[in-house]
């Protein structure tokens, strides 16, 4: 059973606008939208107020000087490319390697041989299912990121946005076939109080940074809060790829022979806040893709 917006306005003694508000923020759990029309279940709680977490902190972040301008600068390149056939099929293969990214950060070990194989649609005996599952479910995710936001030559169609909604859509997609009963949830009351924080950060203390620091903070608390028990490393690479493709930015997070010097640097940023090293490490692979999307392979 459903209920409108003033009617959840008047059972929780808040205001019908910041009712609508609440919803397109993906704070009221269950709500579905049909045409101009909020429809909320009568049984779900009425938010936090945000508000009122300004004091609760997961972390103090930082990031120590940085200079974004080269970065700035191959971004900008992107957009000047000319031959859009040539520049999709240079992201198919950066897709490849963020997934093979995003699998180390999991812990899952995939040879790169065999998941380019199994995106050639052909299966591979030596990989467990729901690995496969969950390499193809990545893949089609990445690829539709680049037709909803646009990159370079690619213009975007639609632009889903960020929010403990859209969260749970992608970790619902990502697991397509796997996990497939019942609605997602977190994996406990402590864990969506830490997400809701999060996203007051995000939403409010964080909307002035760099889109790529901010990427990257997003990135980072995702993998410290671990939301929902299982791939919480792989969502959080989705999550963090979507922030940087609707900034202008390719999905980049590290090269193979820097894995473990990565991960050590993510430990530092779960243990003290420090991003400083994270973020160097990253700005040099987004440089780096920026130039493989830009050249003729």
């Amino acid at each position: 059973m459903y209920i409108s917006a003033k009617e959840a306005a008047k059972k929780w003694g808040i205001s019908e606008r910041r009712v609508r508000i609440l919803c397109s923020e993906g704070r009221v759990d269950g709500v579905l939208r049909t045409s101009w029309a909020w429809n909320i279940p009568s049984d779900a709680p009425k938010p936090g107020d945000g508000r009122h977490l300004r004091h609760m902190k997961n972390h103090d972040l930082r990031i120590g000087g940085m200079d974004f301008s080269r970065l700035e600068a191959e971004a900008q390149g992107l957009k000047k490319i000319v031959d859009r056939q040539q520049f999709i099929r240079s992201y198919h293969s950066l897709v490849t390697r963020y997934v093979l990214t995003a699998f180390a950060s999991e812990d899952i070990v995939v040879d790169a041989q065999d998941l380019a194989v199994l995106y050639n649609r052909c299966f591979v005996p030596s990989l467990p299912f729901e690995i496969q599952l969950l390499a193809l479910n990545a893949r089609s995710i990445l690829v539709r990121m680049l037709y909803q936001y646009g990159l370079g030559p690619v213009e975007g169609k639609s632009r889903p946005q960020m929010c403990e909604q859209r969260l749970k859509e992608l970790y619902q997609m990502m697991c397509q076939g796997i996990e497939d009963e019942g609605p997602v949830a977190y994996l406990d009351a402590d864990k969506g109080q830490q997400m809701e924080t999060l996203f007051v950060q995000y939403d409010r203390d964080w909307a002035h940074l760099h889109p790529v620091v901010r990427s990257l903070f997003l990135y980072g608390e995702l993998l410290r809060i671990k939301p929902f028990g299982r791939f919480d490393a792989l969502l959080s690479a989705l999550a963090f790829a979507q922030e940087l493709i609707s900034s202008g930015f390719p999905p980049s997070l590290f090269d193979a022979a820097h894995v473990d010097e990565f991960k050590a640097a993510m430990i530092l940023t779960r243990s003290r806040g420090n991003y400083q090293n994270a973020l160097r490490m990253l700005e040099q692979m987004l440089v780096f893709e920026c130039s493989k999307l830009g050249s003729r392979e």
